[in-house]
């Protein structure tokens, strides 16, 4: 990707941001999240991808609801870009943040099973403390 390509890619995914947060007005696009715009190299496509957290939603709730608000967002679009085309929008699910945020609770559990296993050890081995004791005295 060059230069342009970049720049038009990092201004489509602020702006896809901010137009589906606040104008798009469908409850199925709630809290989702863009997590990286594609343009070709003739900026006449782009390929969005996106994410949420909320586990109550679908990915095939959330994805026909972006496909019903692509001709209100590609007109917000049209306001705020300084192309001579606005590109054609498809919209991917990208699951790698709902991975990420999953990842995370496990690591956090696994610290606090961590944190349990070494206190039960402390509490039953009490001849830790005789020797924390002696390193102290000496």
């Amino acid at each position: 990707m060059n230069r342009r390509q970049e720049k038009v890619s990092s201004v489509l995914l602020h702006q896809l941001s901010t137009i589906i947060n606040r104008r798009v007005q469908d409850p199925r696009v709630r809290g989702v999240h863009i997590v990286d715009v594609e343009v070709s190299h003739d900026f006449s496509f782009a390929k969005v991808r996106y994410s949420f957290l909320d586990e109550g939603q679908k990915p095939e709730d959330i994805q026909k609801g972006l496909d019903s608000a692509k001709a209100l967002i590609r007109k917000e679009l049209r306001k705020v870009l300084t192309l001579r085309v606005v590109p054609e929008l498809a919209f991917f699910y990208d699951s790698s943040i709902k991975h990420g945020d999953h990842i995370l609770e496990l690591l956090r559990s696994l610290e606090s099973s961590d944190k349990s296993m070494a206190e039960a050890e402390e509490e039953s081995n009490p001849s830790n403390d005789i020797i924390k004791d002696n390193i102290n005295e000496g």
